[in-house]
């Protein structure tokens, strides 16, 4: 009895250094992830890109080729891809910024004299006294207009930096993930590898399925804009597809992001050719949010809509347009792994049925 009345307080001693430990690891591990939060993050879409990109590597690697071969070819091919988009971009706004320095001065002169194209607008606008009190305004403004594009300069370099980064990264990962992967699982006992073999396995599958998805929705509205766009004659036709694929990559709010410009190009064209591209947004809308995606998130990722819109605005919050273009994702593997865990306890006896 003395024994056994001595060895309790031990115990539960024991038992309360044990909570504390692990509440003051758990205050040190979410310590560690604010402090590191971008590094963390550039990790977390780089792993993600490198499980998109898988799938690819392994059908090179089908033809008897070494796997770090193949993630040489399949990281050639995407930055020719990105390269490829990437000019059909910047030159038609190179060739546009060409053409606005050069008739910069002569738009200024018909702004201040009410002469020209900028003349009739200002008249039809009924804006002549306030241009003329606001003339010199108008010129200072647009010559420091240097400014705002050496901001976006910077923006633009800083995201390529981070965009090297993050590549970078995945290939790493694609290039050394399998063996650290495997080295890890012969470290873990059969049941606990089993378990974390599936996991993996059940969230790739989700996360292939949900990207390759949102892939075919985007090319699906590039290719319907930009057909309408081309029988409307509006200019611009492959670039504005291009924008349009590109943007609606972003779930929920992407067809509005990528409409609102496209129709004000339309506009500019015509009336009619802005009514008819707005109703084919619409309609495509539509279809997609009701027809396409539900088939893709039900099949693949498999997420109730408060999670999905709740993952997004995460997503967005933390790394603001990858953030969105991740957060579905990354919710798709945290409900993975919650369910077999679930199931792994409930198989253990752990949990009530």
């Amino acid at each position: 009895m003395d024994s056994k009345k001595v060895r309790q307080p031990d115990s539960f001693i024991r038992r309360v250094l044990i909570v504390e430990a692990t509440t003051i690891g758990f205050g040190i591990l979410i310590w560690v992830a604010i402090t590191l939060r971008a590094l963390l993050l550039d990790i977390l879409i780089s792993l993600i890109l490198a499980i998109v990109v898988d799938p690819l590597v392994r059908l090179v690697t089908k033809a008897h080729i070494r796997r770090s071969i193949a993630v040489v070819i399949v990281v050639l091919f995407g930055l020719s891809a990105i390269s490829f988009l990437l000019y059909i971009f910047t030159k038609p706004l190179y060739s546009a910024g060409l053409t606005f320095s050069r008739e910069l001065p002569s738009l200024v002169s018909q702004a201040q004299n009410g002469t020209g194209r900028i003349g009739a607008l200002i008249r039809s606008l009924h804006i002549e006294t306030y241009v003329s009190q606001n003339s010199t305004r108008m010129t200072s403004l647009l010559s420091n207009f240097t400014g705002p594009v050496l901001t976006a300069t910077r923006t633009v370099l800083s995201g390529i930096t981070g965009f090297v980064t993050i590549a970078l990264l995945a290939v790493f990962i694609l290039l050394e993930g399998p063996s650290i992967f495997a080295g890890i699982l012969t470290l873990m006992r059969y049941d606990d590898a089993s378990l974390l073999l599936r996991t993996v396995k059940q969230s790739r599958k989700a996360i292939a399925g949900y990207v390759l998805g949102n892939i075919a929705t985007s090319l699906i509205a590039g290719i319907v804009v930009g057909i309408t766009l081309s029988i409307l004659g509006v200019p611009f036709v492959l670039l504005l597809a291009l924008w349009v694929g590109l943007v609606d990559l972003l779930p929920l709010v992407g067809g509005l992001l990528a409409g609102v410009p496209t129709v004000a190009v339309a506009l500019l064209h015509s009336p009619i050719a802005a009514l008819v591209t707005a109703a084919v947004f619409i309609a495509y809308q539509q279809v997609e949010n009701h027809i396409l995606n539900p088939v893709i998130m039900g099949k693949t990722v498999k997420l109730n809509p408060l999670w999905i819109l709740v993952s997004v605005l995460v997503g967005v919050d933390l790394a603001g347009f990858l953030g969105a273009l991740i957060g579905i994702p990354v919710a798709a593997i945290i409900q993975v792994f919650s369910v077999e865990l679930w199931k792994f306890f409930q198989e253990r006896k752990l949990l009530p049925d």
